[in-house]
C-alpha cells in the first residue's frame, strides 16, 4: 500500500476539535458527571463561572458518556426525586419531582453529537435512598423504565428525551434490593431497539460496601472506580496496601457481561476531591501502567465533575486528548509509534515509498490506521 501526502497526523487538540463518540470497545472513552456544580459550590460568589448548561459539555468531543446527577430520594411511595443543583428547580404541580425540559432538549442534542446521556442514582450520603428489597428494586425499575427511559408517564422530567441508560453511585442506604433492580432494567431493555448502558460507581476500597454484592452478582456495562476521597487513590499506586487495581480487574473481566469495561474514576480539580488529585505527568504516568497492566479490561476515566472542565479546563483538556492519543480500541499497546493520517490526504494510486510493509484498516471515513509488524495494536478512531 502507498501513501501521499500523509499530513494529518494526530496531534494534542486534534481529537478535541473534532466530535466522536462513546465506541464500547475502546479503551479511552472519557466520562463525566453533570447536574451538581461542585464547583459552584465552593464559589458561591462567582455565578458566571458555575456549571454550564448539559448541552455546553456536548460541543467537543471531549466527554463521552455524561452521567446527570442524581436522582436522590426514590421515594418509592410516590414519585423519584431530583437534584441538579441551580439547573432545574421547577416540579411538576403537587409534585417534588423536578420537571426540566430545557435538559430534555439538552438531552436531545448531546445524543446527536454522539454522546451517551445516562441517569445517575443516588449521590453522597446526605440523600436518603436505598432498595431495601427485590421487590422495590423490581417496582423502582418499572418507575424509572416509564419515566426516563423507553416506557410511559405522566411525569417524564425531560419530557420525551429517552436517556441512555442508568448509572448507581450508590453510597448509603440498604442496598439488598439493587440485583433485582438491574434485572428487572434488563427485560425492559430486551425488548427495545434501543442499546442501553447500566454502570456503576463504587469507591476504590474492595469491596465496596454499598455496592460489592450487586457489583458481583449483577451484569454490568461500565464500572467507574472512584480512585479519589480514600487511601487507595491514585497517588498511592505503589503502595500494595492501599492500592489494589487487581481485585476490580478479576471482578470486571468475571462479570456475566464479557464486554465490561473498568475505568479509572478521578477528581477533575483540586476542590473536586478531598484527595487523588495528581499532576498531569504523574498521572499521565499512573495511567499507562495501569492500561499497559490491565488493557484487556479498561475502558477509559471517569472525572467528577463537569463544572471543573470550564474552571481547569487546560488540565481536563489536556488529560482527555492523551487518553484518547494513548488509549485505544483493542487491547494491545505495546510500541510508542502512532502513524494515524486523514482519508483525504490518502492517495493509493500514487508509487511511493512503502510503509513498513503495513496492512492498512479503514473504519467509517475518518481516519486510516495502519498495522506493521512494529506496531502491535488495534488502533481505531471514529465518529461511531
Amino acid at each position: 500500500m502507498y501513501v501521499q501526502h500523509l499530513a494529518s497526523l494526530l496531534v494534542p487538540g486534534l481529537v478535541a476539535g473534532a466530535l466522536a463518540a462513546y465506541n464500547p470497545t475502546c479503551s479511552n472513552n472519557i466520562v463525566t458527571y453533570w447536574g451538581q456544580n461542585s464547583w459552584g459550590g465552593a464559589h458561591l460568589s462567582d455565578p458566571a463561572n458555575w456549571e454550564g448548561s448539559l448541552g455546553s459539555y456536548c460541543q467537543d468531543a471531549t466527554f463521552d458518556i455524561i452521567n446527570i446527577s442524581f436522582v436522590t430520594n426514590f421515594n418509592l411511595t410516590g414519585l423519584p426525586v431530583l437534584n441538579h443543583a441551580f439547573h432545574c428547580e421547577t416540579v411538576f404541580n403537587g409534585t417534588n419531582t423536578l420537571h426540566c425540559p430545557d435538559i430534555g432538549a439538552d438531552i436531545k442534542l448531546c445524543q446527536a453529537n454522539g454522546k451517551k446521556i445516562v441517569l445517575s442514582l443516588g449521590g453522597g450520603n446526605i440523600y436518603t435512598y436505598g432498595l431495601s428489597s427485590a421487590a422495590d428494586g423490581q417496582a423502582f425499575a418499572n418507575t424509572i423504565w416509564n419515566m426516563f427511559l423507553g416506557g410511559s408517564s405522566k411525569y417524564r422530567p425531560y419530557d420525551d428525551a429517552v436517556l441512555d441508560g442508568v448509572d448507581l453511585d450508590i453510597e448509603s442506604g440498604e442496598h439488598t434490593g439493587y440485583p433485582a433492580f438491574i434485572n428487572q432494567l434488563r427485560t425492559h431493555f430486551s425488548a427495545a431497539s434501543k442499546q442501553y448502558l447500566i454502570s456503576a460507581t463504587p469507591q476504590c476500597v474492595y469491596p465496596d460496601a454499598n455496592l460489592g454484592s450487586t457489583l458481583s452478582s449483577s451484569w454490568m456495562d461500565n464500572t467507574y472506580v472512584q480512585f479519589y476521597n480514600n487511601p487507595c487513590n491514585l497517588a498511592n499506586i505503589n503502595n500494595r496496601w492501599n492500592f489494589d487495581y487487581a481485585s476490580w480487574d478479576t471482578l470486571t473481566k468475571t462479570n456475566a457481561n464479557p464486554n465490561a469495561r473498568m475505568y479509572v474514576g478521578l477528581p477533575a480539580g483540586t476542590g473536586a476531591a478531598g484527595n487523588g488529585y495528581l499532576d498531569l505527568p504523574t498521572l499521565q504516568t499512573n495511567l499507562m501502567t495501569l492500561y499497559t497492566n490491565y488493557s484487556a479490561s479498561f475502558g477509559g476515566i471517569m472525572l467528577w465533575d463537569a463544572s471543573w472542565y470550564s474552571n481547569n479546563k487546560a488540565y481536563v483538556l489536556g488529560l482527555a486528548n492523551w487518553v484518547k492519543s494513548n488509549m485505544r480500541c483493542g487491547h494491545k499497546h505495546k510500541h510508542k509509534h502512532h502513524f494515524v493520517y486523514s482519508l483525504l490526504d490518502l492517495d493509493s494510486s500514487i508509487d511511493d515509498k512503502p510503509l513498513l510493509n503495513s496492512t492498512i484498516v479503514i473504519y467509517d471515513i475518518f481516519f486510516v490506521i495502519f498495522h506493521s509488524d512494529d506496531i502491535n495494536f488495534c488502533d481505531i478512531l471514529s465518529s461511531r
